[in-house]
C-alpha cells in the first residue's frame, strides 16, 4: 500500500502512502481532419499523446511531503509505481508546478500535487 517516486537521475526517491482518489489523466489525439475543398474529409492519422494531468501523492509526515517537494526540482525524469494502483505507474516529467500542502480537514497529513507530462507509457488509458 505504498507509491513510490524516483528520481531517474539518482537524486533518490520517496515513499508516498498512496496515491490519492479520484485520479484522473487525459490524453489528447493527434489526429488532423482537413475539410476539403470540394466536399468531404481527409483525415490523417496520428497516435495519441502520452498521458498529462496532475496527481495528488499523500504523506503522514511533513518531513516527507517536502523532501517529495524538493526532489521534484530535480532537472530530470521521474518513475511513479503505485501498489495498490500499478496502473497510475509511468515515467513523467514535472509539467507545471509542485504543490505541497497541509491536509485542511485533518491538520494531520500532507499532500503534494504534481502536474506531470508522462514521456515513456507505463499503461494505456
Amino acid at each position: 500500500m505504498s507509491a513510490t517516486i524516483t528520481a531517474n537521475n539518482g537524486a533518490g526517491s520517496i515513499t508516498a502512502t498512496t496515491i490519492l482518489s479520484p485520479y484522473e489523466t487525459s490524453s489528447a489525439g493527434r489526429n488532423v481532419i482537413h475539410q476539403l475543398i470540394g466536399g468531404g474529409t481527409a483525415v490523417s492519422l496520428v497516435g495519441g499523446d502520452l498521458r498529462s494531468g496532475t496527481f495528488d501523492a499523500l504523506f503522514i509526515t511533513e518531513t516527507d511531503a517536502w523532501t517529495c517537494g524538493t526532489l521534484h526540482r530535480q532537472k530530470t525524469t521521474f518513475t511513479l509505481t503505485d501498489t495498490d494502483r500499478p496502473v497510475v505507474g509511468m515515467t513523467y516529467v514535472v509539467d507545471g508546478t509542485v504543490t505541497v500542502a497541509l491536509d485542511p480537514s485533518t491538520l494531520d497529513v500532507w499532500t503534494v500535487t504534481v502536474g506531470y507530462q508522462e514521456v515513456t507509457p507505463g499503461s494505456t488509458l
